[in-house]
Order: structure tokens, then sequence, then C-alpha cells
């Protein structure tokens, strides 16, 4: 503990695995697995502390070190998690541990902070369609853009992009002549969306063919 309380990382993973590995009884063993978990985690190997923090709620469940341990899988997946142009697997898992949490210890401290995280990494996911969606706007290509549009619509409702693909959905179909289409966009926008920059540009926008 006089290691890991002085951040000497090494040396408190160096111990507490060996403690993990005689004394797999101690009646302190679940905080000792915490401490080896965590001292990873200073250490900034998230993976491996991610894989620690997981076993130890899966084999204490209802331990008193269990919620602190899914929080810190869901915090450690949280830093692994990269800008949205790159594979979003870390973003996906953090959510599920995340949302296990909250599920598993809906009364846990740390349930409030989880859910913060959920609704941050869902809107790095919602982005990341944006961005797709935007690659092909700007080529032309409106069909796919479109479909990356509708799939952020559908797997992300609430997020904070979803006025922007709103309003390019109504550029899409006011620009291919799709004037039904385009007015059901618009109207979702104007309705859910009232005050945001998206909504008045969506005003101005005819619904008639543009070239």
């Amino acid at each position: 503990m006089a290691a890991y309380e002085a951040r000497k990382w090494s040396e408190a993973i160096r111990v507490f695995e060996r403690i993990t590995l005689e004394y797999p009884t101690h009646p302190r063993i679940q905080e000792v697995r915490f401490r080896l978990a965590d001292s990873y985690f200073g250490r900034k190997e998230y993976l491996t502390a991610a894989n620690e923090f997981v076993r130890l709620a899966t084999d204490y469940p209802s331990g008193p070190w269990a919620d602190d341990a899914r929080y810190k899988a869901c915090e450690a997946f949280y830093r692994l998690s990269p800008k949205p142009a790159l594979d979003q697997e870390y973003t996906h898992t953090a959510i599920e541990h995340c949302q296990s949490l909250a599920t598993y210890y809906p009364s846990s401290e740390f349930a409030p902070l989880a859910r913060e995280k959920v609704a941050e990494l869902r809107d790095k996911l919602a982005l990341k369609e944006l961005e797709n969606a935007e690659f092909y706007y700007q080529r032309k290509a409106y069909d796919p853009a479109i479909l990356y549009l509708e799939n952020l619509l559908r797997e992300y409702p609430g997020t904070s992009v979803v006025p922007k693909a709103l309003l390019r959905l109504v550029e899409i179909y006011a620009r291919l002549g799709y004037e039904e289409e385009a007015e059901a966009a618009k109207k979702r926008l104007l309705e859910e969306y009232p005050n945001t920059p998206e909504a008045r540009q969506a005003q101005a926008i005819s619904l008639a063919r543009v070239p």
C-alpha cells in the first residue's frame, strides 16, 4: 500500500501479484485484486487493468469492491476509446461496461458517472456516422450518405449531432427532389430541435428540386 499510495505502480504490481498467488484466500484479497488492477490503470495499461477489474467483479459480484471494479473497467475502456475516425471497438466495449454498472448497481455512487460516459461515447459513435455521411455527401454520393444518416438517427437518437444529421437529410432529399422525405426530415427537425441553428437553416431550404 505504501508503493501504491506513492504511485510506484511497478512496485505495487509486483507485490500485489505476489499476494494474489501466495495468499488467494486472504480476507482482504478482493481489495488486493482491486489495487492490483488500479495499479495497472495508474501505469496506463488500460486493457490489462480493465481485464483485472472485470475478473474481480465477475468473481465477487456481491463483494464490497464489485461496483468500484465495474466502474473502473468502464473508465479503462473509456480511456481506450479513440477518435471518431478510428475503429470504435473499444468505444462499444466501454459503453457495454458502463451500462452494465448502471444495470447491476443502479444505486451505486458511480452509476451517474457511468451514464455520463455512455452519453459521451454514444455521441462519439454518432459523430463517426455523421463524418462517414459527410465523406459521401461531399462526393455527391447521396445514397450511401443517406444510409449513414438514417443509421445515425436510428441507432443514436438524442445525441448532440442529430440536428446536423436531420439538416443534411433535408438538404440531400431536396437536392434529389424527394419532397416527401425532405418534408418529413424538416418537420422532425423543427419539432424536436426548434431552437437550433440547424432548424433555422432548414426553414430557408426550398423543398422543390434544386440543381
